[in-house]
């Protein structure tokens, strides 16, 4: 009895196990990881990742647990059976609406960030515009001739017109006449007349080098801040704000006139780090923080448009730990090759067919027979 309700609870495990996860679907018009490069003026909305079956597994594996205590709790030994089983059914089924779930919310938030950075670009070029109209106003009319005096027509005799002395120059205006050959007047640039955005020259060399955009309603809070790091004028970082926080910094390390890093904060703590290493305008590196601390990181170390590269740390330690690495050898998306480590060395390697064939034909197995303990997919 017991040997065939063992069997009946672990068929649809080995069901779904053989089968192969849908990938999940996007709105039209929509691109996965990574998503083109963002501009220093608008930010265009990353679009979200394709579910991994990494991703899935560990979400199925969670909801999994969950039945195992709810079961176990309800039929002792044979609920909890039940329990996982249903746990896996669900966590499978579920997997895409939980990722697409908080995919939806990321792309909502970051959507109003856009709206509001629009908003605001749109004010600033109004003001532009009536400062531009300000100093129009400013400038004197242009002096005119006075008016000539009218020839007679009656024939007179010719004198000749006395000699009269140069008039004398004022000592001030030789002196004035001096100092403009030997150095430029420079003409004080007026203040600006709007409120809500302060300039700051930070290292005193005379060159603007920080702008800070305030909110016109919250003449308080600070929404955008601009800055020229290089001493040369040129805005290379932007950094976004959001209820008196920031929420996202963008980086132009390469000077090449737009963003190659950003940064996205919660709470003033850093969540995640993207870049692009290659500068070609996609994103190659995407690091997840976890309290601040680096957990896992992925790298498109090929070039070929996603994600080939997974390497998790220990994020309750100080220090960046690697526990587990994933290494995708066919550029099919999921991995192939697992690393696991111990205190920062290697323990052991896991390989899958599909990556042990690839490794032999490239004669690139490990030297050790210890390194790689046993061919495995996971879940053996």
């Amino acid at each position: 009895m017991k040997k065939h309700l063992s069997f009946f609870l672990l068929a649809p495990v080995i069901v779904l196990y053989a089968c192969d996860p849908v990938p999940v679907q996007y709105p039209p018009g929509s691109s996965p990881y990574p998503y083109p490069a963002q501009g220093a003026s608008a930010t265009p909305l990353p679009q979200p990742p394709e579910v991994t079956g990494s991703q899935r597994w560990t979400h199925a594996w969670s909801k999994a647990m969950e039945g195992v205590a709810v079961g176990g709790s309800i039929g002792g030994p044979y609920g909890a059976g039940g329990g996982l089983v249903i746990g896996l059914l669900t966590g499978l089924l579920t997997a895409d609406s939980h990722y697409g779930q908080i995919n939806n919310q990321i792309h909502t938030e970051q959507k109003k960030d856009q709206q509001l950075e629009a908003a605001i670009e749109q004010e600033l070029a109004r003001q532009r515009g009536l400062e531009n109209q300000i100093a129009n106003a400013a400038v004197p009319a242009p002096t005119t001739a006075p008016p000539t005096q009218p020839v007679s027509t009656k024939t007179q005799p010719e004198r000749p017109a006395p000699m009269q002395p140069p008039p004398a120059t004022p000592r001030s205006a030789e002196n004035t006449s001096v100092a403009a050959l030997t150095k430029p007047v420079v003409t004080p640039t007026p203040p600006s007349p709007f409120k809500n955005v302060e300039v700051r020259d930070v290292n005193g060399d005379g060159v603007p080098d920080l702008w800070i955009y305030y909110n016109p309603q919250r003449p308080s809070e600070i929404i955008r801040q601009e800055e020229a790091s290089q001493a040369d004028g040129r805005v290379n970082t932007w950094s976004y704000f959001k209820d008196g926080k920031m929420v996202r910094r963008e980086v132009d390390n390469k000077q090449s006139g737009r963003p190659d890093t950003v940064y996205f904060y919660d709470n003033d703590k850093i969540i995640r780090e993207e870049r692009d290493e290659a500068g070609q305008g996609t994103m190659t590196y995407r690091a997840s923080y976890q309290d601040g601390r680096l957990a896992k990181v992925e790298k498109d170390s090929s070039g070929g448009g996603r994600p080939d590269l997974w390497i998790y740390y220990d994020a309750s330690g100080d220090g960046e730990i690697v526990v587990k690495e994933e290494r995708d050898l066919n550029g099919d998306g999921v991995p192939d090759l697992w690393s696991y480590f111990e205190k920062g060395r290697l323990a052991r390697r896991d390989v899958s067919a599909v990556g042990l064939e690839i490794l032999s034909k490239k004669e690139q197995l490990p030297a050790s027979a210890a390194e790689l303990t046993h061919a495995s997919t996971p879940g053996n």
